[in-house]
């Protein structure tokens, strides 16, 4: 199975002053375009929060366009796409634009092509408003969790919703799970990114994550940069965004400032005699390749 990670598109934002930017519409597009012209064609595509600048409607409708007109429905052979919120994005808008991709509409099975389809019981319902989700493909389980705090930039795991998440894993005891979200469970170095990262319940995340012993990657976003560490046994691998990279800066005092790098999008190959290998795709082309 491959699966693709894209994060942080930030659409509406203005990027006048950043040289060579084709627009985070037009950036989210070609990622895309990318993903869907990979040979195999990725099965699952995550994405991983700040979907929007600002977290208007219009923007959310604008993604779901996006979506719609770039890929394939899973039944006429594109992804299952898998959605949650960041720190610039509205639950409620989200919710009502986007409700096929985010919880609890994406709850329960989405049968595999490959595995034959059995169907997992039904998990507990997550804490009320929240974007978390749990479903089931190709002998995968995805569990997207909700790190964002309304109004401000870094991120949560509550109790509530921690709670939510044991009980899950305890459905899933003994098979392979890839969690999802958007705050990474990590202290990257960054010093303006981690003020505003995770900020509560990365702890009892790693309890959770090392007791189950079958998570196979968390998979996040927010730090435009590809980065990878660890929590409680399991690789954390942050994408870089498809709009637009922050610059590495890991001085003590380091402040934020955006450098375009190319955008990329996260590859993840996973099966269940191999595991996992990750991959960051570039999404423009380069000369090649050339055989050798």
């Amino acid at each position: 199975m491959l699966v693709a990670h894209i994060t942080d598109p930030h659409l509406s934002l203005d990027t006048w002053a950043l040289p060579g930017h084709p627009g985070p519409a037009q950036a989210l597009r070609n990622a895309l375009r990318h993903v869907q012209a990979i040979d195999p064609v990725p099965e699952v595509l995550l994405l991983t929060g700040d979907l929007t600048e600002s977290g208007a409607e219009a923007d959310f409708r604008t993604l779901r366009q996006v979506l719609d007109e770039t890929l394939p429905s899973p039944q006429a052979g594109g992804p299952l796409v898998l959605a949650v919120l960041g720190n610039h994005d509205d639950r409620a808008t989200a919710q009502a634009v986007l409700g096929h991709l985010l919880g609890p509409a994406a709850h329960g099975a989405a049968t595999g092509p490959e595995d034959g389809g059995t169907t997992p019981p039904a998990p507990p319902a997550p804490p009320a408003g929240l974007t978390s989700l749990h479903t089931e493909y190709g002998g995968l389980h995805f569990i997207g969790l909700d790190t964002m705090v309304p109004g401000r930039p870094h991120g949560e795991l509550d109790d509530a919703q921690l709670d939510w998440l044991a009980a899950t894993l305890a459905l899933c005891a003994g098979q392979p799970v890839m969690i999802f979200m958007h705050h990474p469970p990590l202290t990257s170095g960054m010093a303006a990114m981690d003020a505003c990262g995770l900020l509560r319940g990365r702890e009892r995340l790693a309890e959770l994550v090392r007791a189950h012993g079958g998570v196979q990657l968390i998979a996040a976003g927010h730090m435009h940069r590809g980065i990878v560490g660890a929590l409680g046994g399991a690789p954390v691998v942050v994408a870089p965004s498809c709009s637009h990279q922050l610059a590495l800066d890991l001085r003590p005092q380091g402040g934020l400032a955006v450098q375009m790098e190319p955008p990329q999008v996260g590859l993840y190959r996973w099966t269940p005699q191999d595991g996992l290998a990750c991959h960051f795709s570039h999404v423009q082309a380069y000369p090649g390749p050339f055989p050798v």
